[in-house]
């Protein structure tokens, strides 16, 4: 018996002295490198874990609902280990930041609404773990909140270092989903894949669980690219490799949020130019290039009512899986009968969870609810739903907020998350490593940084150096 706790005494003394020297490593990582560095060490972890499971995973996709479970399969005891860490890892460094901030005890300004968003979304996911139909504990949802709070915390970063740093991580996963789909086509593509394009049965999964998720990834990089561009052949390099990924994902709900993306950034640079003197100086070959791309896809858009365009419709008609949103009409439906029981708090957090998927047999392949509000509705009930309009409110007030400042990309980033949660939910916070997740963090960051920005300029034009108050001038 003695030796028993002997041995617990010094797990939990070795734990502890481990503990200590993690939490000195990290500060001094944070001094070293500041928020830049630890903006950028979250990307690489979120997208890291699930990186390797993936390319690890004994995964083959010859149907579409195996490429359905494909990105779930076994995983090595090794790659476990490698989650877990990454997990500890921006726990730990979040932590840091956090207590760091509260030593400091410097406001930081801004983004008063994702603080009353995020505030809420808290208040929603106790009352579901604790007051919900089936009360559980998920402690993912714990690191995914503690790491959008030490955003908030942390010193301000310019928002284009946000975008120069998802760039990287996003530029990586593009090239490695290219060059292992080609290499390994059985794991990471499909080839009798029936889309939109006649005679095209390619279907890339890549780095990531499905093309589905994949493709929104491309689509951030090339957001993120048209905002801050740069000046050498890798950024043509990012753009080629992100365009090909787009394009061979076929992801139809994707391809039509990127063409509303599109059209968004167009009218935002129309308006931008024709509200100034009209000279060819000013009109740069970004804004040329968004014209001709949008004057083209409304042109194509004549196609629409061609008799091969009214072929291409009917047979998506006749599949039985578009017709009813891929099955996700049933999916919604038990979701909405599940949350009925408990209007008030839903079902609780293991909503669609393997246990539930068992208990409704016939929505055995949904992983959650498959769109943003339901999810939330049965998840937390009518509390839940509450807190997810607002928060997604914060995000809409801050993307038209600063669409001129961002000359559009805000307003385009917002349809990113907005058109996605129709069919799936973008705005998740029980999973931490998870490409939707990453999407999600990249878009809170540009928004968050801008609202700061904004806010310190404005400081700065009401005070004087004096302290005094001085007009403001346009």
């Amino acid at each position: 018996m003695a030796l028993f706790i002997t041995i617990y005494v010094l797990i939990a003394i070795s734990a502890s002295i481990a503990g200590v020297l993690g939490m000195f490593i990290a500060s001094r990582g944070i001094n070293r490198f500041g928020s830049k560095g630890v903006l950028s060490f979250y990307m690489w972890m979120i997208l890291l874990g699930p990186t390797i499971r993936l390319m690890s995973a004994p995964r083959e996709y010859l149907t579409e609902s195996d490429a359905t479970m494909a990105g779930y399969t076994a995983i090595a005891g090794w790659v476990t280990w490698v989650m877990r860490l990454s997990s500890l890892s921006i726990v730990g460094i979040a932590a840091v930041v956090v207590i760091a901030a509260l030593i400091r005890r410097k406001n930081q300004q801004g983004a008063l609404f994702f603080v009353f968003g995020l505030g809420v979304i808290v208040v929603s996911l106790l009352a579901s773990a604790t007051l919900g139909e089936k009360p559980a504990f998920i402690h993912q949802t714990i690191y995914t909140v503690l790491l959008l709070v030490s955003l908030m915390l942390m010193p301000r970063l310019a928002p284009e270092q946000v975008a120069i740093q998802a760039k990287h991580v996003l530029l990586v996963i593009m090239v490695g989903s290219l060059f292992l789909g080609a290499l390994f086509p059985s794991r990471f593509a499909e080839t009798n894949y029936a889309g939109l394009i006649p005679g095209f049965h390619i279907r890339l999964h890549g780095l990531a669980p499905h093309a589905n998720s994949l493709a929104p990834l491309a689509l951030l990089y090339l957001v993120l690219a048209s905002w801050v561009r740069g000046r050498n052949p890798w950024h043509w390099f990012g753009l080629a490799s992100a365009l090909l990924v787009l394009l061979l994902t076929q992801s139809k709900t994707v391809w039509g949020a990127g063409l509303l993306m599109l059209f968004v950034i167009t009218i935002v640079r129309l308006n931008r130019q024709f509200g100034q003197e009209i000279r060819v100086a000013q009109a740069g070959w970004a804004t040329v290039t968004y014209m001709g791309l949008f004057f083209v896809s409304v042109a194509l858009a004549g196609w629409i009512f061609t008799d091969s365009a009214a072929g291409i419709f009917k047979s998506l008609i006749s599949d039985s899986n578009v017709a009813t949103l891929t099955g996700r009409i049933d999916i919604w439906q038990t979701t909405i009968d599940t949350w009925k029981s408990n209007p008030w708090f839903g079902y609780g957090p293991t909503l669609w969870d393997v246990e539930f998927r068992l208990q409704h047999g016939a929505a055995l392949a949904a992983w959650h609810a498959h769109n943003q509000f339901l999810q939330a509705l049965g998840e937390a009930g009518i509390v839940g739903l509450v807190a997810y309009v607002i928060y997604t409110a914060a995000f809409i007030y801050y993307g038209f907020k600063f669409a001129g400042r961002t000359r559009g990309v805000s307003l385009a980033l917002l349809l990113l998350i907005l058109v996605r949660m129709v069919t799936e939910i973008p705005l998740r916070f029980s999973v931490l490593l998870d490409t939707t997740f990453f999407v999600h963090v990249v878009v809170f960051a540009v928004f968050l940084m801008l609202s700061r920005q904004y806010s310190a300029e404005e400081s700065s034009n009401v005070r004087s150096p004096a302290g005094l108050p001085v007009a403001r001038t346009a």
